[in-house]
């Protein structure tokens, strides 16, 4: 192999590292926030909890406690489909972003393809004119050895 083709390997070995390495970051960053999300949707579960507890345990009206009862759900509600909003976001970013790293290392991928394809065929011409050349010789010095 020639230093060329060894570079071309190298350089896709180093860029698909690379890819590797942000498609690992992108599923770490994108874990963390969903994790985040997870710890944040929990807590609020737990607070609407406790607002309902109060809620029984202060009111002396049923009327009062059906209306802030009503209140509490429809407050948790809001809060919550935000919250699904904002998780269908990040899931959509991280998405939009491997789709980036997708098209992007295809069309590394296939410059380098081509690149590897244009070496091999120029030392396979090299190596094929080379022996091309000794087969001449040798006929030429069994020509001239036989005569």
């Amino acid at each position: 192999m020639t230093n060329n083709t060894i570079k071309l390997f190298k350089d896709i070995a180093e860029n698909s590292v690379a890819s590797f390495k942000n498609v690992g970051e992108l599923n770490l960053r994108t874990f963390e926030t969903l994790a985040a999300k997870q710890v944040e949707l929990v807590q609020k579960a737990t607070d609407a909890a406790v607002k309902q507890q109060a809620i029984f345990t202060e009111s002396k009206d049923i009327d009062a406690a059906v209306s802030a009862q009503s209140d509490l759900a429809k407050s948790y509600t809001e809060s919550f489909t935000n919250s699904v909003t904002e998780i269908a976001d990040v899931l959509k970013g991280a998405q939009e972003e491997l789709v980036s790293f997708a098209e992007v290392n295809f069309a590394e991928a296939k410059s380098s393809t081509e690149k590897v394809a244009a070496e091999v065929k120029a030392t396979t011409e090299k190596v094929v004119a080379k022996v091309k050349a000794n087969a001449e010789k040798v006929v030429a010095d069994a020509k001239a050895y036989a005569a």
